[in-house]
C-alpha cells in the first residue's frame, strides 16, 4: 500500500497528463447514515409497540428516545469522518478506493475482474439524491462505495463496465479498434484504451462524468426492453399464492383469539405484521424491468428503496421455474437463477434478492427471459421422460410430477405436487455430477442423479430413475459437458 498522502481534487488539474483526478464521496453520507439509523430504529420501535402494546411507551420511548438520539450522532459522526477519510480514483488505467481513519487501507480493482457493478438507493439516500455502488468480482474482494450523488454513482458504474469490458478484448482487439477509429461502447461508456488518444467525437466535460471531466465516454448504446412486470401482475402473484393463504390463515387464528381474549396489543401487532408483510412482497420487486445492453442484462427494481443491477448471461448457472397450488389458477410463475459470484443469493435480509430474474408472469414472460438468457435453449422441444412405475412405492402420491429430460443445450428436471418446480441446467456448467442410492432404492433398483452448480436457488435432481439409466446419465453427462465447455471456449 502506497502511504503518500494524496492530494485534494481541487489541488489536481484534470487534464494535466498523468496526474490523477481524486474524488471523495458526496458530503451528505454524514446525514445519510444518520437517517437510515433514524429509520431502522423508527421499524424497531413499532415493532416493539406491536409486541409490548401501548401500556409501558412512555418508559419505553424514553429510553428508546435518548439510545436513538446517541445512535443517530454517532452515525452522523462515523458518516463524515467516512466522507473526509474516503477518497477514490477512477481513469482508464485503474480503480481505487483509499480509507485514512484509523487504519490505512488502499484497496485496487482489476478492470478484468469485473463482473457486474450495482447501484443500489436506500429510502434516506433516495431522499437526498444519494446511491451506493457495489462492485461485484466474483467472489471475496468486492468493494461498495457509499454515497455518491445518482448520477455520479451511475456514470462511474457506466465507467467501470467500459473498462472492465475493454481489458477483457485483449491487446490486439485493443489496438484494432483503435486504428479503426471506433470507441469501445460496450453499451455503457466508451473510453479508449490507457495512453491512447481520445477520438475528436468524444464528448465534451458536460456530457461526461460528473466531477471528473477527463472521463468522457462515447455515446450511450440505447437500453433494449427485455420484459418489465405490471403492477397488477405484481399484485395477483403477491396476493393469490401459497404463502399468502398461509398467511391469511395465519392472521384468522390470531384475530379469532384475540376476540375471544380481548387482547388489543395482539391486533396492533397483527396490522403491524401484515402491512409489513406486504410491503416486503411489493416493496422490493415493484416496477421490476429488464432491459439488455451489449449482450448485459440490467434489472431495475423497487419502490421507496431501488436497485439497479447488472447480470451477464455466462455468469448464469441453472435457473429454476417455480409455480405454486394457487398460482396455477392465474398462470403465473416465478424464476430465480443460481449466478456465479454471489456469496448468498438467496438471502432475503436488507432486500438482498438478486436471485429473483422474473417475480412474476406468465409463461410466455418465462420464455422471453429465458431467451434473454440463453437464446438457443427451446425447453418445448424437450422430451419429458417419466419415474419408472416402481418408483410409486417411494412417492405414492406425487410420483406423476417427477419428470425429466436431456436437450441439446440443457438437462431439466420437473418435481413437486403444492409446488411445482422446472430446474434447467446447462451442460456446460456443470460443475460435477453424482448418483446416490438407499437402501431401498438398491432394493427396487432405483437412483438418484445430483446435478451441482454453484450455491443458489438452483438444485437439480433427477429422482428415483432406474439404476441402469442412473449410470447411463452420469457417463453420458460427463461427455456433454466436456464438449459444451470445449465449444464454449
Amino acid at each position: 500500500m502506497d502511504d503518500t498522502t494524496l492530494p485534494e481534487a481541487s489541488e489536481v488539474s484534470p487534464r494535466d497528463v498523468g496526474q490523477k483526478v481524486i474524488e471523495r464521496p458526496s458530503p451528505l453520507t454524514g446525514l445519510a447514515h444518520s437517517g437510515i439509523v433514524l429509520v431502522a430504529a423508527g421499524v424497531m420501535f413499532f415493532r416493539e409497540i406491536s409486541e409490548s402494546g401501548l401500556a409501558n411507551i412512555g418508559t419505553f420511548g424514553l429510553f428508546a428516545g435518548i439510545g436513538t438520539a446517541i445512535v443517530v450522532v454517532i452515525a452522523g459522526i462515523t458518516g463524515v469522518l467516512a466522507w473526509r477519510t474516503t477518497t477514490f480514483i477512477a481513469d482508464d488505467d485503474e480503480f481505487r478506493i483509499e480509507r485514512r481513519l484509523i487504519w490505512a487501507s488502499s484497496s485496487r480493482i482489476d478492470y478484468t475482474k469485473v463482473q457486474s457493478v450495482d447501484v443500489t438507493q436506500p429510502f434516506v439516500a433516495r431522499l437526498l439524491g444519494l446511491a451506493k455502488v457495489q462492485i461485484d468480482v466474483g467472489g471475496a474482494g468486492g468493494q461498495s462505495l457509499a454515497f455518491l450523488t445518482k448520477a455520479r454513482a451511475e456514470a462511474l458504474r457506466e465507467h467501470i463496465l467500459a473498462r472492465a469490458h475493454v481489458a477483457k478484448l485483449g491487446p490486439a482487439a485493443q489496438q484494432s479498434a483503435i486504428q479503426s477509429g471506433v470507441p469501445f461502447e460496450p453499451g455503457s461508456a466508451g473510453n479508449v484504451p490507457a495512453g491512447s488518444a481520445a477520438p475528436d467525437f468524444m464528448p465534451g466535460p458536460e456530457q461526461g462524468f460528473p466531477g471528473s471531466p477527463h472521463l468522457s465516454p462515447a455515446p450511450n448504446a440505447p437500453e433494449e426492453p427485455v420484459h418489465a412486470v405490471s403492477i397488477p401482475t405484481l399484485l395477483l402473484g403477491t396476493f393469490l399464492s401459497s404463502t399468502s393463504l398461509v398467511f391469511v390463515v395465519m392472521a384468522a387464528v390470531i384475530l379469532a383469539i384475540t376476540l375471544i381474549f380481548d387482547s388489543s396489543p395482539a391486533v396492533f401487532g397483527l396490522l403491524v405484521g401484515a402491512v409489513a408483510w406486504v410491503w416486503n412482497q411489493l416493496g422490493t420487486n415493484w416496477n421490476f424491468r429488464m432491459t439488455r445492453r451489449d449482450g448485459a442484462l440490467r434489472i431495475s427494481r423497487g419502490l421507496t428503496s431501488t436497485t439497479a443491477q447488472g447480470l451477464r448471461p455466462e455468469r448464469i448457472q441453472g435457473v429454476v421455474i417455480e409455480q405454486d397450488l394457487l398460482q396455477r389458477l392465474t398462470g403465473l410463475y416465478r424464476m430465480q437463477a443460481s449466478v456465479l459470484g454471489y456469496n448468498d443469493p438467496t438471502a432475503e435480509d436488507g432486500g438482498n434478492k438478486k436471485s429473483v430474474i422474473l417475480p412474476f408472469g406468465s409463461w410466455a414472460d418465462v420464455e422471453t427471459v429465458l431467451r434473454a438468457i440463453w437464446p438457443d435453449t427451446d425447453l418445448r422441444q424437450i422430451q419429458p421422460t417419466p419415474q419408472p412405475n416402481r418408483a410409486r412405492w417411494l412417492t405414492p402420491i406425487n410420483w406423476w410430477t417427477h419428470t425429466w429430460g436431456v436437450g441439446p443445450d440443457v438437462l431439466v428436471a420437473r418435481h413437486g405436487l403444492f409446488e411445482n418446480r422446472l430446474t434447467v441446467v446447462p451442460h456446460r456448467r456443470m460443475q460435477s455430477i453424482g448418483v446416490t442410492q438407499g437402501p431401498l432404492q438398491r432394493l427396487l433398483k432405483l437412483a438418484t442423479v445430483e446435478i451441482h452448480t454453484t450455491d443458489g436457488p438452483v438444485s437439480l435432481k433427477l429422482y428415483h430413475v432406474d439404476e441402469r439409466v442412473a449410470r447411463e446419465i452420469f457417463d453420458a453427462q460427463i461427455i456433454r459437458g466436456r464438449e459444451a465447455r470445449a465449444a464454449a471456449a
